[in-house]
């Protein structure tokens, strides 16, 4: 009987939860370039801020919502972890995984201490490194449930996030033919630098497949880093919590 309980509990959030993601696929299906993710984020930013919407969130939803933002945040995360085969690593040998490694660390941190030298407020500099140096705004959302970031924090790095990861998709490609790149060469680059796996693949096929087969490789490899750094953030989030 608790079991069934605790299912009538949640089932609204959750119900209100795959509504919003369904919409965010749609919106994705209409403008291709703008991630699902993004819109998704944006939805739920707006219902947690907007006046009229507000009272939705705070309502019977909120259990179905935070476990949604929880548990299956952190199943999606695991998911997007097994796109990664051992063959593809394989491919991408020690130095090219230890090349990758050292990309997202180097992004991570000069993205972090860029917005704390601009003063960006609450958690905005660890949301930010996180979405530019591994995988755009899934990243952002997996951080954001790992260390309770507030939506105000979170609507800004989601927006920059996109901004630069849709604009990757036209200024690559032209650099590559100003720069006259090899295609795998231009993968690597795509697969390091772009954001969302989506953007990735948007900005790499333009050079064939030997370009996208690099950059998709690459670009995995980048995710592979996201559970470590999650898991970091709500570690030190429960260390904090408890010395405090």
């Amino acid at each position: 009987m608790h079991g069934v309980a605790r299912l009538r509990q949640l089932a609204p959030g959750v119900l209100l939860a795959a509504a919003g993601a369904a919409l965010a696929y749609a919106a994705h299906g209409l403008w291709p370039a703008v991630p699902a993710l993004s819109f998704a984020v944006v939805l739920g930013v707006l219902v947690a801020n907007v006046p009229g919407l507000r009272g939705v969130a705070a309502g019977p939803v909120r259990p179905g919502l935070g476990f949604s933002a929880r548990t299956l945040l952190r199943a999606g995360i695991v998911l997007l972890g097994l796109e990664l085969s051992l063959g593809s690593l394989a491919r991408l040998g020690a130095w090219g995984l230890l090349l990758t490694a050292g990309v997202v660390a180097a992004a991570f941190a000069g993205t972090y201490l860029l917005g704390r030298a601009f003063r960006l407020e609450g958690d905005q500099p660890l949301l930010l490194a996180a979405g530019f140096s591994i995988c755009g705004v899934s990243a952002i959302g997996a951080v954001a449930a790992a260390r309770g970031s507030k939506p105000q924090d979170v609507a800004a790095p989601v927006a920059l996030v996109t901004l630069c990861g849709s604009l990757a998709i036209a200024v690559l490609p032209a650099v590559m033919a100003a720069a006259q790149l090899p295609p795998d060469v231009f993968g690597v680059w795509a697969g390091s630098s772009v954001h969302d796996v989506g953007q990735v693949v948007a900005t790499a096929q333009s050079a064939g497949t030997a370009a996208l087969a690099a950059a998709v490789v690459v670009k995995l490899a980048r995710v592979l880093m996201l559970a470590p750094i999650a898991a970091g953030v709500a570690w030190q989030r429960r260390s904090t919590s408890a010395t405090g």
